[in-house]
């Protein structure tokens, strides 16, 4: 069933772009392995567009898109330091709710809060107000006894995520190149001491150029494009009736509908599969 679904999508994906066989099977090819893909080609080539009509089949997956340039910074692709985990007796909420106590607690205050906002009782805020108290005492505690080591806000970032989809990923600058590398190669980001473990599966990229490697600028580069274990060059459409068919799919009814899709749960376990596939040495 899963081989099915997998080859439902491929299949649903090429109906959506012309001559773009190989990229698609090389995008399944490296969700399955957790491999990563460059993509080099002109603009106008549907890259990005074949990458992002793959990946949103991919349901219960957080994902992250991010156009590079010499002004993007780490913050804005593995996340910010959490500024009150410095402050000492403090700590980010985030992590105060990690503890079984403080979150029933903290829920608990929310539902007398919306009880009181319904009914107006004095009896209702008594009540509230003492789960705040003992809450607060909770917090005390936990900031207490647990170190005030500083914190990463990674949510909707590179280390909260499944996909990642970096466009022109070499125009990024030298400050994030070995940040970069790391999670590429490795699936980690370390920031103010701390080794965060990120969750991609896969790394995407495509550009219309690639750099010079042998040009000592930009030999440093080098590296980063040898961290995309597939690349796949693209052209224009060849043929007419292909991008006409396209054309006319685009204009149908049945249009913008994604009728085939996988699972996060589901690709895991193509995964596991992919794993026990021997491969022999002819």
């Amino acid at each position: 069933m899963l081989f099915t679904k997998m080859n439902e999508i491929i299949d649903e994906v090429n109906g959506e772009v012309a001559e773009r066989e190989e990229l698609i099977e090389c995008i399944a090819l490296c969700l399955l392995a957790r491999k990563n893909l460059f993509i080099l080609g002109d603009t106008g080539q549907a890259k990005s567009y074949a990458i992002n009509e793959f990946r949103k089949r991919i349901t219960g997956s957080k994902q992250f898109e991010r156009l590079m340039s010499k002004q993007t910074d780490e913050e804005q692709i593995f996340g910010r330091l959490d500024l009150s985990s410095l402050i000492p007796g403090s700590m980010p909420k985030s992590e105060l709710m990690q503890d079984d106590t403080y979150r029933e607690l903290s829920e608990k205050l929310e539902e007398k809060y919306a009880q009181y906002k319904a009914d107006g009782k004095d009896e209702t805020l008594k009540e509230a107000t003492e789960i705040s108290k003992r809450l607060e005492y909770i917090k005390h505690v936990l900031c207490t006894v647990k170190s005030g080591s500083p914190k990463m806000i990674t949510d909707g970032k590179i280390p909260d995520s499944h996909i990642v989809f970096l466009d022109e990923i070499f125009k990024s600058g030298d400050g994030i190149l070995n940040s970069l590398l790391t999670a590429l190669n490795e699936r980690v980001y370390t920031n103010e001491g701390q080794t965060i473990p990120i969750p991609v599966i896969s790394f995407f990229s495509a550009s219309n150029e690639i750099p010079d490697f042998k040009d000592s600028s930009q030999a440093i580069l080098k590296p980063l494009y040898d961290r995309f274990e597939l690349k796949v060059l693209t052209e224009y459409v060849q043929e007419k009736d292909n991008r006409l068919q396209i054309l006319r799919g685009k204009q149908s009814d049945t249009a913008q509908i994604n009728k085939a899709t996988i699972t996060l749960d589901e690709l895991y376990q193509m995964q596991k599969e992919v794993k026990d596939i021997k491969v022999p040495d002819s």
